[in-house]
């Protein structure tokens, strides 16, 4: 049975809830967003004084979030460092628009979509390496379906570490029409991860 949360979403990359380029941030350039990354993983702003290369790096993702037919523009406002175990599948919070990006840091694994919470029913499984990138949709309200994606991530061997590239609700052009339609909790978290940045 085919379910429709697969068909294409307008405006997605490529049709889809995600898209995985492979290969796209260099050796050089892993290097140097590691050295730069906060050892508490801490979610930070994008000042290019603070994090030069980390900074260029979200600035190339959002141009090619923007290539890859985003339903709407890409303005990075925060960066976080994550190591990923095996997860269950989760989506991001729905104050983060547009898109979020991933790059793999190191090691590699399995990427895979599902239809909701449970794993069972796998959309599209990706293999993910170190230097790919991820890009993944964001919340809107337009629309009748939710394009975020559940996804999971299983590392090879050891823990997968990512960086996440996002663009919150809070400081955005779209905050005073799209900020009410989120929970009181949604709205407290958001504003606190834009004052930590």
């Amino acid at each position: 049975m085919t379910c429709p949360w697969t068909y294409p979403v307008p405006g997605s990359l490529f049709g889809r809830r995600h898209a995985v380029l492979t290969g796209t941030v260099g050796r050089d350039d892993l290097r140097a967003l590691s050295a730069e990354a906060p050892a508490d993983g801490r979610i930070s702003g994008l000042a290019p004084a603070h994090r030069p290369v980390t900074s260029q790096i979200a600035q190339r993702l959002s141009a090619l979030a923007e290539s890859h037919h985003l339903a709407s523009p890409f303005e990075p406002t925060e960066v976080g460092f994550v190591t990923r175990h095996a997860t269950e599948p989760r989506r991001d919070r729905r104050f983060y628009l547009g898109c979020t990006a991933w790059v793999v840091l190191a090691g590699g694994g399995t990427l895979t979509e599902h239809s909701e919470r449970d794993r069972t029913e796998v959309l599209r499984r990706s293999r993910i390496a170190a230097g790919d990138v991820v890009l993944l949709r964001g919340w809107s309200p337009l629309g009748a379906a939710d394009p975020r994606p559940y996804l999971r991530v299983v590392p090879d061997e050891q823990p997968l570490p990512l960086m996440r590239v996002r663009q919150n609700v809070v400081g955005s052009t779209r905050e005073a029409a799209w900020l009410p339609l989120l929970t009181a909790t949604e709205v407290a978290e958001a504003r606190a991860r834009a004052a930590a940045c």
